[in-house]
């Protein structure tokens, strides 16, 4: 939509805005690698064939966060410290959705229900930035200062997405599919959440930055919490299926209002 890809590029002018979208992206990035990490060392021994490619996303996702964190420093800027209410990775962790990760902190096992608890989260939350970083390549993927570091995470999501697919698919045909499915949609519920109040706390900071008036940020605004809504009516159901093999990475994600209200993604 126009009002988003203004946004973004409004927001991409700005230095003050650009560290701060560069930093959240960093962020979130560095936190899921370590997740990613920790959880591929943890994999129960029943499933030790998964432990590879989470790895290597964790990999991956620590050197995007390398690449996302040095892009101020283009402009001679330093990165800001996120804030904990634009936190997304932080928020669904406080809230529960990552039980995996809580179990690790406490130093517990864990177990197979925990591994599909963990691809259902990835696959949810790559089905939404796989297809809103899809879009925001097409509008900025020839960006000068962004674009390779764009098309570059975009790609990573896509792949990392379809790994979650077949990880599901693979339990699904094991017997677990009640389970998959359950996991699948509790975790899509949560991330919309999560990412509706991420959202309004970004616009918040982005407004105050850009100097927005009142009545703008109002707007946009009204613009999430219309994106939550169609999440919760149509838009989780979409991101809790599993796409077939065959069908393009990133099919099925949300479309519609809860697509387009990402400025933090």
């Amino acid at each position: 939509m126009l009002w988003a890809r203004d946004l973004l590029r409004e927001a991409l002018d700005d230095d003050a805005s650009f560290r701060l979208l560069c930093s959240l992206a960093a962020c979130a990035e560095a936190r899921n690698g370590r997740e990613n990490g920790r959880i591929a060392a943890a994999v129960p021994a029943g499933r030790r064939d998964l432990a590879p490619g989470m790895a290597h996303h964790g990999a991956r996702q620590d050197r995007h966060a390398r690449l996302l964190g040095e892009l101020p420093a283009g402009r001679g800027l330093e990165p800001v410290q996120v804030p904990p209410e634009a936190d997304h990775a932080l928020l669904l962790e406080e809230r529960g959705a990552c039980p995996a990760h809580a179990k690790l902190r406490r130093g517990e096992p864990l177990n197979e229900r925990d591994v599909i608890a963990h691809l259902a989260h990835g696959h949810v939350a790559e089905t939404r930035a796989a297809a809103w970083l899809a879009r925001f390549a097409g509008r900025f993927g020839d960006h000068r200062e962004i674009g390779p570091a764009v098309r570059e995470v975009a790609r990573a999501k896509r792949e990392h997405l379809a790994y979650c697919r077949e990880g599901l698919l693979c339990f699904a045909r094991a017997g677990h599919g009640a389970a998959v499915q359950w996991l699948l949609r509790e975790n899509a519920l949560a991330e919309i959440r999560v990412h509706r109040d991420v959202g309004l706390a970004v616009l918040a900071h982005l407004g105050h930055l850009l100097g927005w008036s009142m009545a703008r940020s109002v707007a946009l605004e009204a613009r999430v919490q219309a994106g939550y809504a169609y999440g919760r009516l149509v838009g989780h159901r979409r991101a809790a299926h599993l796409v077939p093999a065959g069908r393009p990475a990133g099919a099925g994600a949300p479309s519609g209002p809860a697509a387009t209200a990402s400025p933090g993604a």
